[in-house]
């Protein structure tokens, strides 16, 4: 044993025995999983510091370093201990397809595709997803998807354009329209649209919600009736309505997808949310909620005229929600008497709807001030209800006068909610909207500014 130890310590010149520790993990890949440990502890504190600058820092330095692998892995398990972070989730689903890893990936989009704020970028990888698997069909429906909400987002028109291009043809034989005798009870085949059901209808046509078998996504079909195919007013509104509509590409606009002359029909957006008026069947909405659909509103008017168009019909039944949610957007429809130009026009008739038309308007003027005057109205009826509207403006035998006019009083309710000083703005935001002189009235951008510091 002796000579053994002499041995020992002849080797190593009497030091010590050092054991290798073993190797530290780099800094930024021990922050994040010292933090998905606490994450998915019991005793959270609930001050962890998931998705702030530290946090994205951290991810980015793992991926500038090749570590994508370990991005992946330690995402993976921030999304399933914390399933409600869709930020997380976002980068994980990102970092998938940059690898290609499409399969993996489109549960998660699917899932993201739902969340409001991420939709229009989860769609968008689908449909790369898609077209790299080469389902040009699904790709093309996820982009009709995106442009349906936003008509402006990066690369989805191109992208669409160029799949429809390369897709074969789909034969659509002319059919009759079914417009006056109705739907049979299993629906009817018209081309490419299955019609589902009928939602409205008046002189000119019917609108059906129906199924794009093509793209396989609901849409509203506007079909004129076979006995306006010779009457060229109505068949000129409907046009004019499709090509107005398409050429104003604004997320706040009703979306147009399809226009077949021969045919005589439209093919819209369908907003499953329903319209306003409805809504307001059930009186007033609360003063926050009808403040923020003031703000869309006016802010989609504003668009509408920068691109010189005058809507001309604007009321709550042109206003439709995009879906059935609370927080669903508020969209504007129905450009049949919209004019173009944007200048006041003295030899037209009077058209529109009484109790929102302007008192220029009811003489044949119409300019934009008319929309914004409209538009006042719609927001005396958001913070008053429906019912109380008629009170508030008159009968119906001032309105046709033309004398009509509001009490200048907000409701107890509304008053008390804003305070003095923004009840005190509101109304007089309301006054400027609905007086008689056109000039006097703000623009919709400079009412939307008002509606927003509300």
């Amino acid at each position: 044993m002796a000579s053994m130890w002499g041995w020992l310590k002849d080797a190593f010149g009497g030091r010590p025995l050092e054991v290798e520790p073993e190797a530290e993990l780099p800094a930024e890949e021990a922050f994040l999983r010292n933090l998905l440990e606490r994450v998915t502890e019991p005793t959270d504190d609930g001050k962890l510091t998931v998705g702030d600058r530290e946090f994205w820092s951290a991810v980015q330095r793992l991926l500038a370093t090749g570590r994508e692998r370990t991005a992946i892995d330690i995402l993976s398990r921030f999304v399933a201990a914390r399933p409600d972070d869709h930020a997380v989730g976002m980068r994980l689903a990102e970092i998938l397809c940059d690898r290609l890893e499409h399969a993996t990936a489109r549960p998660l989009l699917e899932r993201l595709a739902t969340v409001r704020e991420h939709l229009l970028r989860a769609r968008f990888l689908l449909a790369d997803a898609a077209e790299r698997t080469g389902d040009e069909a699904e790709a093309r429906r996820q982009l009709e998807r995106i442009l349906a909400l936003d008509i402006d987002y990066p690369q989805a028109r191109s992208r669409a354009d160029r799949l429809a291009r390369a897709l074969p043809p789909v034969a659509t034989p002319p059919v009759a329209a079914p417009t006056i005798a109705g739907l049979p009870d299993g629906g009817a085949d018209f081309g490419r649209w299955r019609l589902v059901r009928e939602i409205g209808r008046g002189a000119a046509g019917a609108v059906y919600v129906a199924r794009d078998e093509e793209l396989d996504r609901d849409v509203a079909l506007k079909i004129l009736h076979p006995h306006t195919r010779n009457k060229s007013l109505p068949r000129a509104r409907a046009w004019l309505e499709a090509r107005v509509a398409a050429a104003i590409r604004h997320p706040g606009v009703v979306a147009v997808y399809d226009l077949d002359e021969d045919r005589q029909l439209l093919a819209m957006e369908w907003c499953a949310g329903g319209a306003l008026s409805t809504r307001l069947r059930s009186g007033a909405l609360p003063v926050a909620e009808a403040m923020a659909r003031a703000d869309e509103l006016f802010s989609t008017l504003a668009a509408v005229h920068a691109r010189g168009v005058v809507h001309g019909d604007v009321k709550p039944a042109n206003l439709l929600f995009r879906d059935g949610g609370d927080g669903a957007d508020l969209v504007l429809g129905d450009f049949g008497l919209a004019q173009l130009g944007g200048q006041a026009d003295e030899d037209r008739a009077a058209r529109g709807t009484l109790a929102y038309m302007a008192p220029e308007q009811r003489r044949g003027v119409l300019s934009p001030a008319a929309d914004v005057y409209a538009a006042g109205v719609i927001l005396v009826e958001l913070i008053s209800g429906s019912a109380a509207l008629a009170g508030w403006l008159g009968d119906r035998a001032a309105l046709l006068r033309g004398d009509a006019r509001w009490s200048g009083q907000l409701p107890v309710a509304a008053a008390s909610t804003l305070g003095p000083v923004r009840a005190g703005a509101l109304v007089s935001l309301l006054s400027s909207l609905l007086i008689d002189d056109p000039a006097g009235r703000p623009s919709a951008a400079d009412a939307a500014g008002t509606v927003r510091t509300l």
